[in-house]
């Protein structure tokens, strides 16, 4: 099974499958169009992190066939814990969903995605446990699928995706924290929950426990031509706003609208690593399709 696939590992290199080769220190946009469907990523370490322990992954097949029978995969997961620990764990949730993703055999993508965060749940947990200085890690794991009209979504903790039509976003997952907890039981208001110091609190992530409750399934709504997917850490929502990130994810192309995301959240202070990938879906048929295998870390 062939595909282009790239994952943020290490914001400071980029792996190529024949050689490996530097990249700039700087964050790297990256960009993909596959049959129409237009697909932008970029991560920024903020301005106040020192290490960046998002983690994000794309994968698309380079066979068309193929493309149209699986879809393309997009990941995005915030890790947590000691020392660089955050950063495994985010990094490893990332690749598991991909190579599990990818290895699927059936039919039903939300039981796919259902098994791959299962299985990264299980490989973090188990790193974690036979690491002493990665005791206790973990990550939240948003995949969404979308193949054709039709999306699927898997999710565990924080990170967000979203639906942005007509200026209006459309939530797609539900925020596993404390304070989503506490504004569904009317003790928070959304505006005081975005400034409530528990704010970082998650009830479910990926790894920190031997089993983990998986969000998944399809999102009813067929996606229209000219929408747009979101996906991003709560270093992005938790200084943006919805209709924040539906003007501009909604009036630029993929790769400014996630590079004028991430600009106004480094605006407001930039307190946590910030990572986005937009896909454009496409209005017709038709357009350029990557024509080369290739993996890559930015």
């Amino acid at each position: 099974m062939q595909g282009l696939a790239f994952d943020s590992a290490s914001p400071a290199r980029r792996r190529v499958r024949s050689q490996d080769v530097e990249a700039p220190e700087n964050p790297v946009m990256i960009k993909i169009e596959a049959e129409g469907l237009q697909l932008a990523t970029l991560t920024d370490v903020g301005r106040k992190r020192s290490g960046n322990e998002d983690s994000h992954a794309v994968w698309v097949s380079e066979e068309p066939a193929e493309f149209a029978r699986r879809g393309a995969l997009l990941v995005v997961a915030d890790g947590m814990g000691g020392a660089n620990a955050g950063e495994v764990a985010s990094r490893l949730a990332a690749d598991t969903v991909i190579e599990t993703y990818r290895a699927d055999t059936g039919g039903d993508p939300a039981h796919a995605l259902r098994v791959a965060i299962e299985t990264a749940n299980s490989r973090v947990h188990s790193q974690s446990v036979a690491n002493h200085d990665q005791r206790g890690m973990g990550t939240t794991c948003t995949a969404l699928v979308v193949r054709g009209n039709k999306v699927w979504i898997g999710h565990v903790g924080d990170s967000r995706a979203y639906l942005v039509r007509d200026g209006e976003t459309h939530r797609l997952t539900s925020d596993h924290s404390l304070v989503a907890e506490l504004v569904e039981r009317g003790h928070l208001t959304e505006q005081e929950a975005r400034h409530d110091p528990r704010r970082n609190v998650v009830t479910r992530s990926v790894g920190a426990l031997a089993d983990v409750q998986v969000d998944a399934g399809p999102i009813d709504e067929p996606l229209r031509a000219g929408d747009r997917l979101v996906l991003c850490s709560d270093g992005l929502h938790g200084q943006v706003s919805d209709s924040e990130i539906a003007m501009l994810a909604g009036d630029q192309e993929p790769d400014e609208a996630c590079q004028s995301l991430i600009d106004l959240a480094n605006e407001r202070g930039g307190p946590d690593n910030i990572t986005v990938i937009i896909a454009r879906i496409p209005g017709s048929s038709g357009g350029a399709h990557h024509d080369a295998e290739a993996a890559a870390t930015t």
